[in-house]
């Protein structure tokens, strides 16, 4: 008797963590836009994390873990930093030299 309402217990217990692991996995998750790129770009984008590879829509919104999205947002803003940087290069450029 005692070994049955052990084995219940257990498989309860085990359910019950698998409906949480389920529903916290469920709330991780975050909504990100991936905007399109130039025409001739590749229409999907490939973001890689621990191992685990997702390939997104661009031009759509996307569901992905929290983790994902802080890793396409810290990549967007790294490439925002890059071109402004570009930008101000090209300018120094077209300046004449001074000697």
């Amino acid at each position: 008797m005692a070994t049955t309402e052990k084995a219940t217990t257990e498989k309860a217990t085990t359910e019950k963590a698998t409906t949480e692991k389920a529903t916290k996995s469920k709330q991780e998750r975050e909504d990100i836009y991936i905007p399109k790129g130039y025409a001739n770009d590749d229409p999907n984008l490939f973001v890689s994390v621990n191992g685990k590879n997702y390939l997104l829509p661009k031009g759509k919104t996307s569901s992905v873990p929290v983790h994902v999205a802080a890793e396409i947002k810290r990549s967007l803003k790294a490439q925002e930093i890059q071109d402004e940087n570009s930008e101000k290069l090209l300018e120094k450029a077209k300046q004449p030299i001074e000697m």
